[in-house]
């Protein structure tokens, strides 16, 4: 979406002369990332995915990237989702399609795709997505790589695009090459943001260290009565194994059924759309008030601004009205 060519080098720079007089930050410092384009960038463009941001360049970091700054870490730029982040795909009628990393005739899932392709590529070795309903962990799963989608109010929800996900169940989550990297992310950006009214205000555990435990008797719950009679036979078979793997490690397995389970979906879309209209937007998320009042006005003025540029540009481009 966009690229910070010149930011980033002037980064790794002072990054590379940090490191050598000795002010090393740890293992992030000067490790390249990108972050979904509906996670606020101070001075760089972050569109949503969509035409209505187009030209918008946030005056402040969300709280993740404020952290992964502060870690060291250097950000190349902002990539491609699928439009307000309402979608698995990364079909973006604006943008371009974001296209799978191992099979370019294939998608690379979403809606945090464009992150899940660069990590799988290569282009970042970290990336930050959002995740409502799979959108960091469908990708992982896409482009063979981590998606890690946290408790909720692990990660702050502070510099959001209001809009995109669904408010009440979204989550800034970690893409990543392996496992250890996610839990060095991790742990760099969880924490309590009082910003955020819905950050849990928990400590943070050392997500490294717990790396290699014993997960004997650990118990897992196998979902059944859904997914199964949909799932591709390669797909069911990766996921036996999967179970098995489990097993032979000496966690406990459990078969387990949720009633209305056929349901989800309908009522997963209505109730993403509902609390994503400008009034039930995240006050805090918006990241450009300091008390409800001054979030209520910004929402407004952010719901005037998308109305006027739709109206504006509704005669080139279809413009997705489901927020106003």
């Amino acid at each position: 979406m966009t690229v910070n060519a010149d930011i980033a080098l002037a980064e790794a720079k002072r990054a590379e002369t940090e490191i050598s007089q000795g002010r090393y930050r740890g293992p992030l410092h000067g490790i390249p990332f990108s972050i979904k384009d509906n996670i606020a960038t101070k001075g760089v463009r972050t569109t949503a995915g969509s035409k209505i941001l187009d030209d918008w360049q946030p005056d402040f970091d969300a709280t993740v990237v404020a952290k992964l700054k502060e870690a060291g870490a250097i950000i190349l730029g902002k990539t491609n989702l699928h439009e307000w982040a309402l979608g698995g795909t990364t079909i973006n009628p604006f943008y371009g399609t974001t296209h799978n990393p191992w099979d370019v005739n294939r998608i690379a899932g979403g809606s945090s795709g464009g992150s899940g392709a660069a990590v799988a590529a290569s282009l970042s070795l970290g990336s930050v997505g959002t995740d409502s309903a799979q959108s960091v962990r469908n990708p992982g799963s896409m482009c063979g790589i981590i998606g890690l989608k946290p408790t909720y109010g692990r990660i702050s929800q502070y510099g959001t695009v209001p809009g995109t996900g669904a408010y009440s169940c979204n989550h800034t989550g970690v893409m990543t090459k392996n496992v250890e990297d996610a839990a060095i992310v991790l742990q760099a950006v969880a924490g309590h943001d009082p910003r955020d009214p819905l950050s849990a205000d928990k400590p943070v555990a050392n997500y490294r260290d717990s790396l290699g435990n014993d997960v004997k008797h650990l118990r897992v719950g196998i979902l059944h009565g859904y997914f199964e009679k949909d799932m591709a036979g390669e797909v069911k078979e990766k996921f036996s194994h999967a179970v098995a793997v489990l097993r032979r490690l000496g966690m406990e397995t459990e078969d387990v059924t949720i009633p209305h389970m056929d349901l989800i979906p309908a009522v997963k879309v209505c109730t993403s759309r509902a609390v994503c209209l400008p009034f039930g937007a995240p006050r805090s998320s918006i990241g450009l008030s300091h008390g409800a009042k001054g979030a209520a006005h910004h929402l407004r003025g952010i719901s005037r601004a998308a109305r006027a540029r739709a109206d504006s540009r509704a005669s080139d481009c279809s413009v997705h009205r489901s927020l106003h």
